[in-house]
């Protein structure tokens, strides 16, 4: 009997792969990843992916895996329960959007539909609601001008399921928003209570806006949201991210604003949109951190605090939250912030990625 029980198990761990801690813990671990970008003394481009626990303050490498025979780079889109969602750039006509699951080594390519447009021509994002979907949206021109002659704006959506395997047109989703130009996609995007934001610009051939859009994925409809303005005439705004905040026991989109003077100080500002009065939505401002040095960045929010990096080190108010790799990324960097949770989600129709074979990366 134990002999088959052995050979039972065997065979199961062979088919699925599922590491030990699966098997016997439903627990899982707080873990950040960091998404760094920067320019090195010999203005040379990098990025590195970093997987942190935040209870062991261990922080180690990870490398995506290539998907394409060309490789030009990636942009992190979303973390989303255990998946992350990313555009892969190509030379070629290879560019693409896939899935990634670090834990199971898996990835699969979403085939796109034309026309092939990836970030920051486009606005993508990834949640899960009861299935996991992509989104996308890009601007184009519309045929006729507006009744003063002007040229105008509108924008298609689309949605892709996971489960099914197919993309969708989301009709009349910008049925309430008057678009002055072009979108392109400037930062990050969170998700907050299945409604997804960004920042972006929007571009025409006069002037160009940075703004906030909105896509409520409950009734498919995407708006603007104007930023907070800037009130101190002597500072100019250096650097904007999209944060995830607790305000009031509600779960809300926040935005670090990071201002610097004519003497190359800096000011970060953290500001809430909220929600309270029956759909009316103002900022508030919640948290003012200065001076600091340019040598710092913020990089996001976690459990309310804003964390900032040095070349050397992650850390908040409260102290150092792990120690960065001595290497040379030089005085230009920034980070992106997402939670991330260690889950055996299978890709279906899934590629397994061997990652000393392939040229892709691994952990430290």
């Amino acid at each position: 009997m134990k002999s088959f029980q052995n050979r039972f198990k065997a065979l199961i761990q062979k088919v699925v792969e599922v590491p030990k801690h699966f098997l016997f813990s439903t627990k899982t671990k707080q873990l950040l990843i960091l998404d760094r970008f920067y320019f090195n003394n010999n203005n040379v481009c990098g990025h590195h992916l970093f997987l942190l626990d935040l209870k062991t303050k261990q922080l180690k490498e990870l490398h995506i895996p290539r998907v394409t025979n060309s490789d030009m780079g990636y942009k992190i889109i979303a973390s989303c329960n255990g998946l992350l969602c990313i555009s892969h750039y190509s030379l070629d006509h290879e560019s693409t959007i896939f899935l990634w699951n670090p834990t199971t080594k898996q990835t699969k390519r979403i085939i796109q539909q034309p026309p092939l447009l990836l970030p920051p021509n486009c606005l993508i994002g990834f949640y899960e609601s009861n299935d996991f979907y992509v989104v996308r949206f890009h601007s184009f021109e519309v045929t006729k001008s507006d009744s003063l002659g002007k040229k105008a704006y509108a924008i298609r959506g689309e949605k892709y399921s996971l489960s099914k395997g197919l993309w969708r047109e989301i009709k009349g989703c910008d049925q309430n928003l008057i678009l002055k130009g072009h979108l392109f996609w400037t930062e990050n995007t969170v998700t907050v209570k299945e409604t997804l934001f960004w920042i972006a610009m929007e571009v025409n051939e006069k002037v160009s806006h940075e703004m906030i859009i909105s896509f409520d994925s409950c009734n498919d409809v995407i708006s603007k949201i104007e930023m907070p303005i800037n009130s101190s005439k002597d500072c100019v705004e250096v650097y904007k991210k999209l944060v995830m905040y607790n305000h009031k026991g509600d779960s809300c989109v926040g935005l670090i604003i990071c201002l610097e003077s004519k003497n190359m100080e800096q000011w970060l500002y953290l500001w809430v949109l909220c929600n309270e009065y029956e759909g009316v939505e103002y900022w508030i401002k919640v948290q003012t951190i200065g001076m600091f040095s340019t040598l710092q960045r913020p990089i996001g929010v976690w459990k309310n605090e804003v964390l900032m990096a040095t070349k050397k080190r992650i850390h908040s108010i409260r102290g150092t939250v792990a120690l960065l790799p001595e290497d040379d990324i030089g005085a230009e960097f920034s980070y992106n912030l997402l939670s991330y949770e260690e889950r055996y989600f299978p890709l279906h129709d899934a590629e397994e990625i061997d990652y000393f074979e392939s040229g892709g990366f691994m952990f430290i």
